[in-house]
C-alpha cells in the first residue's frame, strides 16, 4: 500500500517536471526572425551589423557575400591592372590594393 502511494507521488512529479520542461520549451521558443534584409544591397559594414546576436548560419551566410564581393573587387583590379599593363600605360609594379 505504501509502496504504491510513492510510485503514485513519484510518477506525478515526473510527470509535472515533464509538462513543465514541454512548457518552458515552447514559451522559450526563438521569435520569428525579422524579415531578412536585401543583403545583397547592403554595403560591407553593414552586413556585420549584429553580429553577436545572429545564428551560426546567418553568419556563415552573410561571411560568404562578404567574400564574395571580396574577391570580385580583387578580380576587377586585376582585370584592370592588366589591361593597362597590355596598353603599355601603367609600368609601375603592383605592390598595394586599393580596397
Amino acid at each position: 500500500m505504501i509502496l504504491a502511494i510513492v510510485l503514485f507521488v513519484g510518477f506525478a512529479c515526473l510527470g509535472l517536471f515533464v509538462a513543465g520542461v514541454c512548457q518552458g520549451r515552447w514559451m522559450r521558443s526563438p521569435p520569428p526572425s525579422p524579415p531578412q534584409a536585401d543583403l545583397q544591397a547592403a554595403d560591407d559594414a553593414s552586413l556585420f551589423l549584429g553580429w553577436d546576436g545572429l545564428a551560426p548560419g546567418e553568419r556563415k551566410r552573410r561571411l560568404a557575400l562578404y567574400r564574395e564581393r571580396v574577391l570580385v573587387r580583387s578580380a576587377e583590379q586585376d582585370r584592370a591592372w592588366l589591361k593597362q599593363c597590355l596598353e603599355g600605360k601603367g609600368e609601375e609594379p603592383r605592390t598595394t590594393r586599393d580596397f
